[in-house]
């Protein structure tokens, strides 16, 4: 994460000017809300009727995921799946993402077949959710720089790959979110070293998966067990990815003006952050 040197501060927030009583030669840190360093997000796709359970124990122990759903399947392939008529009430307070319309291996469509393909499942999902997605998952893990371009014109901000992270510091790329784990890659021990972590940037864990091998494998136990062993820990950020992409964004949109002396935050929502250990905000300029 980018660190701003900003001495002699001012901050614009709510569109007042604050000068701070004392001269500041710090670093600005930014953080996630509340000014946590940590974040925890789940990734499940193809929206199998385990969702239902999985949802339920998210919900229980304060977790947020990502469930990345074909939009085609609805109709195409229905059986096993998640209705249509229940998407905004179970995964309310969760992120609903796209999978390609149809899941198709979009790396080896031509690129007016790519468009079309991000395109439909755009459009079905704004009208299904009633707003434009934030994100995708790639299906089969499977992407190009064609794929990329596709779903950066569609104005998405991230997608999700099938490769694991090598640390828990944010990808350099949102495009290319490598997550750390498959649930069933010892997760338990990935938590311990996760909490342990001593963040000194905006950091995360990230697992993924496909809730109908959680059933299939018995693994259930395993999950709520991971939910309990990460639930309610006070540095950590419960988020879904959609939440993280669009608020590290937020940060990338803060400018200075005055020669360096304010912050000026160009984005929709609040930013947080870290001046020599003092807890600052910092509202949206407009």
């Amino acid at each position: 994460m980018t660190l701003l040197c900003l001495p002699d501060l001012k901050y614009k927030e709510n569109n007042i000017m604050y000068n701070f009583e004392k001269k500041f030669n710090g670093t600005v840190k930014f953080t996630y809300p509340d000014w946590k360093m940590k974040a925890l997000a789940f990734s499940y796709d193809d929206a199998n009727i385990a969702d239902r359970r999985l949802v339920e124990i998210f919900n229980r122990y304060g977790m947020k995921g990502t469930f990345h759903i074909p939009s085609a399947w609805l109709k195409t392939k229905p059986e096993n799946r998640i209705t249509e008529a229940e998407i905004n009430t179970l995964y309310n307070g969760h992120e609903v993402s796209g999978h390609g319309a149809n899941h198709l291996n979009m790396a080896q469509l031509a690129k007016d077949k790519i468009a079309q393909e991000v395109a439909e499942d755009c459009r079905e999902w704004q009208r299904i959710l009633g707003h434009k997605l934030t994100g995708y998952s790639y299906p089969y893990g499977a992407y190009s720089n064609e794929v990329i371009e596709v779903l950066k014109a569609n104005n998405l901000i991230y997608s999700r790959t099938v490769e694991h992270a090598e640390d828990f510091y944010l990808p350099e790329d949102f495009m290319k979110w490598h997550p750390h784990a498959h649930h069933r890659d010892n997760i338990a021990e990935l938590g311990i070293k996760f909490l342990d972590f001593k963040a000194e940037k905006l950091s995360v864990l990230l697992i993924w998966g496909h809730s109908y091998e959680i059933p299939r494998e018995n693994h259930w136990e395993l999950i709520e067990d991971f939910c309990a062993q990460m639930a309610n820990k006070e540095d950590i950020f419960y988020a879904a990815m959609g939440d993280i992409a669009r608020y590290v964004n937020s940060i990338s949109k803060i400018t200075t003006a005055d020669n360096g002396k304010t912050l000026i935050n160009n984005s929709d929502e609040t930013v947080y952050y870290l001046l020599d250990g003092q807890k600052c905000v910092i509202e949206p300029a407009g």
